[in-house]
């Protein structure tokens, strides 16, 4: 089972979502990395017993990748059939699919690709309409086609292509849902569980990067190989920590984060099991 937390603009998108009646239901999610975008994708995929095709686009997405491209390794090896040249794009995939049952597109941050990208999706987004390379057309149903396009900010998405959907803003969780999420998904000592959180929020605030919650997940499994508090660094380096601003944050709001996280760590394993 996926587990996804729904905060309450969420709830009223995926409904709103699921309850059009005309053309292609899409969703545009905005906010800073780690806030679940992506996953929210996934999540409707679940909830609608469906399948995702997902797409991470680039400064280099081209037509091929979104439509019909070249498969070189099928013409590289020789096809008998010139239809056997081509491959799929991500556009494609998400068409035939929607035929057989609920297929939700995931663009995954398209602010990332040339602005060239946004006029491309357009009649796709609007009709459910895919164009391959000798002019054939290919129609998903519209009943059964879902997509998620995410964006983190680094180019404004062109007027056109937002007027296709529904827009929702994700930020972080609550930190006590955060820490809730994290005690059900680890088992990992409760003190060690709102540290964790606490450094997550203290990075996002006054660092330069945005610990996401898989991080934080990561990180609370990963004690468990933990032998000191040198250990504990190491993984607070690896996990939360990703530039010399991050580190800069956490030891201005604390002496030493490594030994603190160690400590909580410590206190909660013993209590566990019964102090010595």
């Amino acid at each position: 089972m996926y587990y996804y937390y729904l905060r309450p603009p969420e709830r009223l998108a995926l409904a709103a979502m699921r309850a059009r009646r005309s053309g292609v239901r899409v969703l545009f999610l905005e906010g800073p990395p780690g806030t679940g975008k992506t996953s929210l994708g996934y999540y409707l995929a679940q909830q609608l017993g469906g399948k995702v095709v997902y797409y991470l686009c680039h400064p280099w997405t081209t037509d091929e990748e979104l439509f019909v491209g070249v498969d070189v390794g099928a013409v590289a090896a020789g096809v008998e059939r010139p239809a056997d040249a081509y491959r799929p794009g991500a556009l494609l995939r998400a068409v035939e699919l929607s035929h057989s049952g609920p297929a939700v597109l995931i663009l995954d941050e398209l602010d990332k690709a040339p602005p060239r990208v946004d006029a491309l999706l357009l009649d796709f987004l609007q009709e459910g309409r895919v164009h391959g390379p000798k002019g054939e057309e290919y129609r998903g149903r519209l009943d059964a086609l879902f997509v998620m396009v995410t964006t983190n900010g680094v180019r404004p998405l062109s007027e056109p292509l937002m007027r296709r959907g529904m827009r929702v803003r994700l930020d972080f969780l609550p930190p006590n849902v955060e820490a809730d999420i994290l005690r059900h998904r680890t088992g990992a000592p409760t003190g060690a569980i709102r540290l964790t959180v606490r450094m997550a929020n203290v990075i996002r605030r006054r660092g330069e990067t945005t610990p996401s919650l898989q991080e934080m997940i990561c990180l609370l499994e990963d004690l468990e190989v933990a032998g000191g508090p040198e250990d504990v660094e190491v993984l607070l380096r690896g996990w939360l920590v990703k530039t010399p601003a991050d580190w800069r944050a956490l030891t201005e709001e604390m002496k030493n984060p490594a030994a603190a996280l160690w400590g909580e760590w410590q206190r909660g394993r013993k209590g566990e099991h019964g102090s010595p």
